[in-house]
């Protein structure tokens, strides 16, 4: 579980009880940072190194033989959770997509490594380990890369649209310094004296980086994450209700806004098709028509022989996503994997809640994130990729069940809400009785 403050941090239980404990609670933090630190610096993004080949079934194969050692230790109740069932559940169909895939040799091949990649991080958190450390380490990698971003942009030329770091594209460079943005906030605010030392030069490095790399719109979305967050949770506990309720009501409300993302980018950026997107989800959403309900294939849509994105002209024949997770959830899976993985997403919300029962400042940072992943989503493609934020989400909605689902939790939810009825039936009987006249 992710170390938020010194009380709060602290397992509910023990490594040294879990055979191989020290690996399992190690183990998304090191994908993290080889997606991050080691796979952008391999040949063609390494996707045709051995090495990269290798590493998710060898990772896997390391998860699989501990969880079996530990077999009697499972906590079943997390992988029956609403977001862990549902999250398997679209793998599952994402799987079966490969029936009827436009490329199904591509789209076997992607949905295995995105299946191995989602078991290596989400199945340690079904076991009791302890990831005190977690988030800190996070935040270490998270500034290495930062730090070697900024010696590239400072050594080496930028792209006419921005510079990209040691990245291939200069939105990847904006995710990482808006994501760095998030974790620094975190460890400034409530990390030890060096923690906060190393925050702040990953802050100021975060604001020059997103600048250099001209992802305005991560940036944005970053800040607005932070804030909107804070308020959110304020709210929840005001009035009772859970974030999936608050984001559910902001799109429902923004069903009655005509072209509400067109809107909001005019009016802060002064440009109605955020350069050149609006043309892409147009042909995007005429691929969908051609196949509503089941999709082409998950991920057997870009980059494979003969792809249908050739029909398109002009510049959206060339790009590499929809721009948007949500049309290309709808692309490939269809409205049926959209839906599932709709579920995934407001099921996570909820989640938070609980934890912020227990621990505000945990669940502020966790929520950070989601919001940040669920708002840069409408804009470019995250979504069920093997990026650094997409690794980041599923840590923090794993940690999240597990601590949810806590012994020590679960008892003090129990005791809330068993004070709150005491509370009020101690209000009734102490409610003036009016006399019979």
């Amino acid at each position: 579980m992710l170390n938020v403050n010194s009380s709060a941090g602290k397992s509910q239980f023990s490594s040294r009880e879990v055979f191989g404990g020290g690996i399992l609670a190690c183990m998304p933090v090191f994908v993290y940072f080889y997606i991050l630190l080691v796979l952008p610096f391999m040949a063609g993004g390494g996707k045709a190194r051995p090495e990269n080949i290798l590493f998710w079934p060898v990772m896997a194969a390391v998860i699989f033989a501990l969880v079996l050692q530990n077999w009697s230790r499972i906590n079943t109740a997390f992988l029956r959770s609403l977001p862990i069932a549902s999250l398997i559940a679209y793998l599952v169909f994402a799987s079966a997509s490969v029936t009827w895939a436009y490329s199904p040799n591509y789209a076997f091949s992607r949905a295995v490594v995105t299946i191995l990649a989602a078991f290596i991080i989400v199945m340690p958190y079904a076991l009791p380990i302890n990831t005190k450390h977690t988030i800190a380490r996070l935040h270490i990698c998270c500034a290495a890369a930062l730090a070697i971003s900024a010696v590239y942009v400072l050594t080496t030329p930028s792209t006419p649209i921005g510079h990209p770091g040691y990245f291939t594209h200069k939105q990847e460079l904006g995710l990482l310094a808006a994501t760095g943005l998030i974790l620094a906030s975190h460890e400034l605010l409530f990390g030890s004296w060096w923690r906060r030392i190393i925050a702040s030069v990953s802050i100021s490095l975060s604001f020059w980086l997103v600048f250099a790399s001209q992802s305005k719109s991560a940036l944005a979305f970053a800040l607005a994450a932070l804030v909107t967050s804070a308020v959110v949770l304020v709210i929840c506990k005001k009035i009772r209700i859970t974030p999936a309720h608050i984001v559910g009501a902001v799109v429902i409300a923004s069903l009655f806004v005509h072209n509400p993302i067109e809107r909001i980018g005019y009016r802060i950026y002064g440009d109605s098709t955020l350069t050149g997107r609006t043309g892409i989800w147009e042909f995007t959403n005429y691929q969908i028509s051609r196949r509503p309900w089941l999709g082409w294939g998950f991920h057997s849509y870009y980059f494979v022989p003969n792809s249908p994105q050739n029909e398109a002209k002009g510049y959206i024949k060339d790009m590499p996503s929809s721009h948007s997770g949500y049309l290309q959830l709808k692309l490939e899976t269809g409205r049926l994997g959209y839906w599932i993985f709709l579920v995934f997403i407001y099921a996570s919300l909820y989640f938070v809640e609980l934890v912020r029962r227990r621990d505000p400042v945990r669940a502020w940072f966790i929520l950070s994130i989601e919001i940040f992943a669920i708002l840069i989503n409408l804009t470019d493609t995250v979504w069920l990729t093997l990026t650094d934020l997409w690794i980041l989400y599923l840590i923090v909605v794993a940690d999240s069940v597990n601590y949810s689902l806590s012994p020590q939790l679960m008892r003090g939810v129990r005791q809330i809400s068993r004070s709150r009825i005491v509370g009020k039936v101690v209000r009734t009987a102490r409610r003036p009785r009016l006399s019979n006249a």
